[in-house]
């Protein structure tokens, strides 16, 4: 049962780690790597420490028009009580400002083949991760956000984003850099 317990818990850190990317809640992201964490290897435009690579984030991402990552699989291995390795298929998404004027859609399928280690205080962090890149798409942005949705609610970087006012349990809550909420 706590491997199923656990595998769990991972699983919502991956989710975690989505979320704080596609939101750039950089605050949430810190608290998902391990005090230790060796590496985080995002397949040539980052290599370094995990501290390293969430300022290189809030560096490059205000950038970003938008970003979506979507978990497909997600396989876990434990290697002992507090440590496991998974691999995670992902398709990313990402808006990026064209070199002309307007947008571009950036379309990846990738892999987060992870290393995860549970902290004396029975939480699942990353200690080393290593992206794959395995398909990529890009071309002209196809979506205009007044046609179709005009009266949806648009995801958005940050605290104005809906789901900060529209979920209220604290789980969704902006993250500061102590681990609260804000």
């Amino acid at each position: 049962m706590q491997q199923l317990a656990d595998k769990e818990a991972i699983r919502d850190l991956v989710m975690s780690y989505c979320r704080g990317v596609d939101r750039q809640d950089f605050a949430l992201l810190r608290t998902l790597y391990a005090p230790n964490a060796v590496e985080d290897d995002h397949g040539g435009l980052y290599s370094g420490s995990a501290e390293g690579y969430v300022a290189w984030l809030a560096e490059v991402m205000p950038r970003v028009g938008i970003t979506s990552h979507n978990v497909t699989n997600h396989l876990i291995a434990f290697d002992g009580p507090a440590t496991a390795q998974g691999e995670v298929y992902c398709i990313a998404y990402h808006r990026m400002p064209a070199s002309e004027d307007g947008w571009e859609d950036l379309v990846h399928g990738m892999r987060y083949l992870d290393h995860y280690t549970k902290g004396r205080d029975g939480i699942w962090r990353f200690a080393r991760r290593t992206v794959t890149v395995d398909w990529k798409q890009i071309g002209p942005c196809s979506w205009d956000p007044e046609r179709d949705t005009s009266k949806a609610l648009k995801g958005r970087h940050g605290p104005t984003d809906s789901s900060y006012r529209v979920l209220s349990n604290p789980f969704f809550a902006r993250r500061t850099p102590q681990g609260g909420t804000s």
